[in-house]
């Protein structure tokens, strides 16, 4: 059975309220519309995913199957980080098995 290619998405959100000059944009990583993980709004910028853990107590919580990862590639802008995922999607949906959510198997 061939494993199915994801394609990444991406949504920022701009903070609102009283403070919002002083908190981050959130740059999430979506995959068929769910929230997969998180690109880090500052230099360097971070890509953070959450996948699916090789074994339950790989990090002594049982509670949990997933588990966050950050990816070693640090990009300039956002605009390179997001190209970086595109461009390595196949590589990265055959290294790791993306977390969707409750059921996800």
């Amino acid at each position: 059975m061939k494993k199915e290619i994801l394609k990444f998405t991406f949504k920022t959100i701009k903070p609102t309220g009283r403070w919002k000059s002083f908190e981050h944009n959130i740059n999430e990583i979506k995959i068929k519309g769910k929230v997969v993980g998180v690109i880090r709004d500052e230099k360097p910028y971070k890509i953070r995913l959450q996948v699916i853990k090789k074994d339950i107590m790989e990090d002594n919580n049982a509670n949990c199957e997933w588990k966050w990862i950050t990816l070693k590639k640090e990009s300039e802008s956002l605009q390179e980080a997001k190209d970086f995922l595109n461009k390595y999607v196949s590589e990265i949906n055959n290294k790791y098995k993306i977390y969707l959510g409750e059921g996800d198997k």
